[in-house]
C-alpha cells in the first residue's frame, strides 16, 4: 500500500464528522420547529438584544426562519448565559455554516456550564478538527471517552491518531477498544476492523520503503 493510498483513508474521519453535522443540523431544526414561541416573538427586520459581549450573528446566508431561530437562542442566553440547550443548538447552528469561530465560542461555554455532559465536548473536538488543531481535537475526544465509553468517537480518535497526528499505535490501541466493545454496532465493527488492517499494513510496509 503506498503513503498515496495511505493518506486517502484520512477522509475516513471526515465522513464521520459530516454524518455528525447533520445530524446535529436536524436536531437543530426540530429545536427551532418544537419552539415557535420563540420564533414568534421576534419580528422580521427587528435585531434582538444579544447577551452582553457577544456580537450578534449575521443575517447573511440565512432563511427568515434560522435567523429568527438564532435570534430566539440568542435571547435565551440574554435571560440566562448557561443555558444549555441554547448553546449547543447555536454551536451546533455554526457548525452547519463552518463559522468554526463563533461555534467554538459555544462549545466551550457549552463546556463550561455542563462539565459533565458529553456532547459539548464531542462537538468542541469536531470543530478542533475542522480547523486542523488535531491534537487539541484528540484531547477533547479523550474526555468525551473518560467520561462515556462510546465505540464511534473511539473510532474517531483511532483515525486521528493513525492518519492525523502519525501515532499509529495510539490510533490502533483506540481502534481495539472500539472492537472490543459488546454494545459496537455490526457496520461500525465492520469500519473499525478494516482500519486496523490498513494501518499494520502501513506499518508493516514504511520501513521496507525506507531502506
Amino acid at each position: 500500500m503506498t503513503d498515496q493510498t495511505f493518506g486517502k483513508n484520512r477522509r475516513s474521519i471526515l465522513l464521520l464528522i459530516t454524518a455528525g453535522l447533520v445530524l446535529m443540523l436536524v436536531s437543530t431544526l426540530s429545536y427551532f420547529s418544537a419552539n415557535p414561541g420563540l420564533v414568534s416573538h421576534t419580528t422580521t427586520g427587528t435585531q434582538a438584544a444579544a447577551p452582553s459581549g457577544q456580537q450578534m450573528p449575521t443575517s447573511a446566508g440565512m432563511d427568515e426562519a434560522t435567523q429568527q431561530g438564532v435570534m430566539a437562542l440568542m435571547q435565551k442566553l440574554q435571560k440566562n448565559p448557561t443555558d444549555l440547550e441554547a448553546l449547543v443548538g447555536l454551536t451546533e447552528h455554526f457548525m452547519h455554516t463552518q463559522d468554526w469561530q463563533r461555534a467554538e465560542t459555544f462549545a466551550l461555554r457549552a463546556v463550561v456550564a455542563a462539565p459533565n455532559e458529553t456532547q459539548p465536548l464531542y462537538m468542541l473536538g469536531i470543530i478542533q478538527h475542522s480547523q486542523n488543531r488535531n491534537a487539541e481535537a484528540a484531547a477533547s475526544l479523550e474526555k468525551v471517552v473518560a467520561a462515556k465509553e462510546d465505540p464511534s468517537v473511539r473510532y474517531s480518535l483511532g483515525i486521528l491518531y493513525a492518519y492525523y497526528l502519525e501515532q499509529p499505535d495510539k490510533g490502533l490501541e483506540q481502534l481495539q477498544k472500539a472492537l472490543d466493545n459488546p454494545n459496537t454496532p455490526a457496520d461500525l465493527k465492520k469500519a473499525v476492523s478494516e482500519e486496523v488492517t490498513k494501518i499494520k499494513e502501513h506499518k508493516n510496509h514504511t520501513p521496507q520503503q525506507a531502506q
